[in-house]
């Protein structure tokens, strides 16, 4: 055998093993992840590309939903993955570790010796991202703040600058983007610092200067002769001192001294009153406005301020009166249109003396009643709510079908009479409820209750024109009645007349034996359904037709003790007081009014 051709086999042989010894590291690491990969500290080395993404999925479940913690000075705040719309790309980072297929050795070659730390591969929705960068800046960034100084019960307090935080939102990306999937410790956010542009020298300044000075006593505001004292402590709650450009700026909170401002005032100004509405010998007058002559209120401030840092004898302003007009001018009032009776309605009611109070108050508060075009009425913001300092007291109500006593007994009484006026002013009836039970010195059908807050009477001034309520009332005497008028004024829009429909659906009434201490006994009322009609008119012709249906409940007869036959238990009142007074169910006022 040649020489040569030995060496061709010897060749040839050393190749096949090559190649055996390729196939082999092929077959074994071909698919694999290099041998000693991780990604954020999860082995993935020598797992094939399927296994490597399932161990990688499972080893970050948890920490793919941890929020991303993030720090600025000494303060933490949170980014939510799923806002910021990052999620975990394991497809990528698997192939970024190197697992899947290769003919190249030196790719086989890395398999078996090679590996390293590899960073997960991030997807980003870039819309969310900037949504939550935002939102995080929001949240960082504060302006500088100046020193400033407060009043405490008339004793200065200071406030301290502040230095201010601005968030830089690119590298903010990154941070949060790094910081993904969590791993619950923060990471530092890159800020700017801003200083406040004046020092503390400043805030001292004022200290010493304004602000201990400005509580030393009282401060004195005159016109002419007549003087108004102000006292540190009413004026502090509205004092504040601001360092600013290396000095400071004293501010007096106005609105807020208002109140006071009006108190203590009275004695140096007049202050304007509004033109308004009155009925004089049945006729409508326009009450003209009266023009006032009040405290410049843009001059107050400035002579306060002056004064305040001022030393005991130099403490005194002179200020000046301007003319005011008052806020509804004469002609405002006569343009209102108020110049006849669009509707108006009377009641009746027996003597009781808590009538007479309920009643008449509730009638004083919705006298001269004055509503602009497109106002609505509401009883209960008007009347208020009915309290012994409201100037109400306990009358008749029926609550759970049964007669109690409650603040504002008789309220109704002034609600269905209104009610009817504005039925008859053909203004719109924006709220009414009916009282539970039948009273028959009420128009059938066509009344209201009332109760504090709850249940309201409210109508729409939809007539183009103003409107004025007038009431007039008349007390009842013992064995007397008295009466209640309710007027409404305006332009008259239409003529209305009503019409109602027969009863339907008959309730009858039961019967209930009380053996309560509190008893009182009630007679029976029937109840039933009735259809009310409002038909409008003008010059003779009906124009449309509105139409509501009233639901009445049947009342128990009550009678105070036990059902006969019966054994009362121990201790039971057979005869409760008021027992030989049965209570009407007529004229009675209904729920709470």
């Amino acid at each position: 055998m040649g020489r040569n051709k030995l060496a061709g086999i010897i060749a040839a042989a050393g190749f096949g093993v090559l190649v055996v010894a390729y196939g082999a590291a092929f077959a074994l690491t071909g698919d694999k992840v290099p041998g000693d990969t991780t990604v954020l500290g999860i082995p993935l080395g020598g797992l094939s590309e399927d296994d490597a993404k399932a161990k990688l999925q499972a080893g970050l479940k948890d920490r793919l939903l941890l929020p991303i913690n993030v720090k600025a000075g000494q303060t933490t705040y949170q980014v939510k993955p799923a806002d910021a719309g990052l999620t975990l790309d394991v497809d990528a980072t698997v192939a970024e570790a190197g697992a899947g297929r290769s003919l190249n050795p030196a790719r086989i070659l890395r398999a078996m010796t090679g590996g390293d730390a590899i960073e997960p591969v991030v997807g980003k929705d870039e819309a969310k991202l900037k949504a939550a960068i935002d939102k995080l800046a929001a949240q960082v960034n504060r302006p500088a703040t100046e020193g400033t100084i407060t009043f405490v019960k008339a004793k200065a307090v200071q406030h301290p600058s502040a230095d201010g935080l601005q968030l830089d939102n690119e590298k903010a990306t990154e941070t949060v983007l790094s910081g993904f999937p969590s791993d619950g410790n923060p990471k530092d956010l890159q800020v700017s610092v801003t200083k406040p542009k004046a020092g503390s020298e400043a805030i001292d300044k004022a200290m010493t200067e304004y602000a201990v000075p400005a509580m030393s006593g009282p401060v004195r505001l005159t016109v002419g002769d007549k003087k108004a004292d102000l006292q540190p402590e009413e004026l502090a709650p509205a004092l504040t001192l601001v360092a600013k450009d290396g000095g400071f700026t004293p501010s007096l909170n106005a609105k807020l001294l208002e109140p006071l401002f009006a108190e203590r005032f009275k004695t140096l100004e007049t202050l304007p009153k509004d033109a308004t509405i009155g009925v004089v010998a049945g006729k409508v007058k326009v009450i003209p406005a009266v023009d006032g002559m009040v405290v410049a209120r843009d001059k107050v401030v400035p002579a306060i301020l002056a004064i305040l840092p001022k030393p005991s004898g130099q403490r005194t302003a002179a200020v000046g009166l301007a003319h005011t007009k008052a806020a509804v001018t004469t002609e405002a009032a006569a343009a209102l249109g108020i110049k006849e009776v669009m509707g108006e309605s009377t009641t009746h009611f027996p003597y009781a003396e808590y009538r007479n109070v309920n009643i008449g108050t509730a009638a004083r508060k919705i006298d001269g009643t004055l509503l602009k075009a497109g106002e609505t009425f509401s009883l209960n913001k008007i009347v208020g709510e009915r309290t012994r300092e409201n100037g109400f007291t306990d009358g008749n109500i029926i609550s759970g079908g049964k007669f109690v006593l409650d603040l504002g007994g008789g309220v109704s009484q002034s609600a269905t009479t209104t009610f009817n006026a504005a039925f008859f002013a053909g203004l719109k009836d924006v709220e009414h409820k009916a009282h539970s039970v039948y009273i028959d010195r009420y128009p059938i059908g066509r009344e209201a209750t009332v109760a504090w807050p709850s249940v309201d009477l409210k109508f729409l001034n939809d007539s183009g024109h103003g409107i004025y309520v007038q009431t007039l009332f008349t007390a009842a005497k013992p064995g007397g009645q008295g009466t209640l008028t309710v007027k409404i004024w305006g332009t008259k829009v239409w003529d209305i007349t009503a019409g109602k429909s027969e009863k339907t659906n008959f309730r009858s009434p039961g019967l209930v034996y009380d053996t309560a201490a509190n008893c009182r006994p009630q007679a029976p009322t029937a109840g039933f359904d009735i259809k009310i009609y409002r038909y409008f008119a003008k010059n003779g012709a009906r124009v449309k037709t509105e139409s509501f249906t009233t639901n009445y409940n049947a009342a128990d007869t009550i009678k105070c003790g036990p059902k006969p036959g019966t054994t009362p238990p121990p201790g039971t009142e057979t005869t409760p007081p008021g027992a030989g007074k049965p209570t009407p169910p007529v004229g009675t006022p209904r729920p709470p009014s």
